[in-house]
């Protein structure tokens, strides 16, 4: 076997294997080759010391990945992610690889020169015991969970009018504002450290953003709520719907509760019509201090599936 780095040009291999590991689970996506080519050019992702991949007769059999965003406000924390070729499953592959983003990721973490806190985490869907089973192992404890919602768009919304308030299409030239916005309002969230504008870049240009359904709700001038919407078209065959994915949602402190948040979705669902979309997706953190689990159920959105995020204090 051998054990290397992957380079861009494994793009095809890791999406290989990333399908048979998908399919073996019944994940619901179908994640393609664009965004794997995508998330290996990552700002932040050495993929020279922070990738590994097992070959077995030149075929990919596991890949794993270490990604690190610089934190610097409230924590530092480095996420592993890990895939094994269902037919290799049980035979150490998946420790061996764990044993080693663990190690790296607390190299990567302890080369802080900060007092923050500092995690190693992974997250998963929550019936792949296989994979907590491992990450208890090695010391990762479940403490976090994640709700994806779905909402039938069976016809049009009507939006809220709050006033003071204008939601436009979103406008690259306030991609700064957005970003501020964003890093803001996500400030008091579990788990969150501010995205840099190269980060952000990535992500407005990345495989799936639909800014032509995306939205901004401003005050004046101002920026004062984000909406971030997605489209991936090869999920539709598998789950038999077009989902118009709900990405990024935020609005700034002093603006919640005064139906902002829901003026953007609504606005969003229409779009998300348009566009010949029939449902919208939505994830959430259960214990999200701005009460949004509560505002998608009262929107109608109602619970799919659950993952859980595993971390190990470094």
């Amino acid at each position: 076997m051998e054990v290397r780095a992957v380079q861009l040009e494994d793009a095809e291999a890791i999406h290989a294997l990333t399908r048979r590991w998908e399919q073996f689970w019944n994940a619901p996506l179908v994640t393609p080759v664009d965004e794997i080519k995508e998330e290996m050019q990552l700002p932040h992702l050495n993929m020279a010391s922070d990738t590994r991949s097992y070959w077995l007769d030149e075929k990919m059999i596991a890949f794993g990945r270490i990604w690190h965003r610089p934190g610097g406000r409230s924590l530092e924390r480095a996420y592993v992610q890990g895939l094994v070729d269902p037919q290799h499953r049980k035979i150490g592959i998946g420790r061996d690889l764990l044993s080693w983003q663990i190690a790296r990721a607390t190299e990567i973490l302890n080369d802080i020169d900060n007092d923050l806190p500092k995690y190693v985490r992974a997250n998963e869907w929550d019936w792949i015991e296989e994979c907590h089973s491992l990450y208890r192992r090695f010391g990762l404890e479940p403490v976090r969970y994640f709700t994806e919602m779905l909402l039938a768009l069976d016809g049009r919304a009507t939006v809220t009018d709050v006033p003071g308030v204008e939601i436009i299409a979103y406008d690259r030239a306030l991609d700064q504002q957005a970003l501020e916005v964003i890093n803001t309002s996500f400030a008091d969230h579990w788990g969150s450290t501010p995205v840099d504008s190269d980060s952000y870049r990535h992500r407005v240009e990345g495989y799936g953003m639909r800014l032509d359904a995306s939205f901004l709700a401003m005050s004046g001038d101002e920026v004062i709520g984000v909406c971030l919407n997605t489209h991936y078209p090869e999920d539709e065959e598998l789950l038999g719907r077009r989902d118009g994915w709900v990405e990024t949602l935020g609005v700034l402190r002093d603006w919640r509760k005064q139906g902002v948040a829901t003026a953007l979705l609504q606005t969003s669902f229409n779009a998300f019509l348009d566009l010949g979309f029939t449902h919208s997706s939505i994830g959430v953190d259960t214990a999200n201090p701005s009460d949004a689990h509560r505002l998608y159920a009262s929107l109608g959105y109602e619970p799919m599936h659950r993952s859980i995020t595993s971390q190990l204090q470094v």
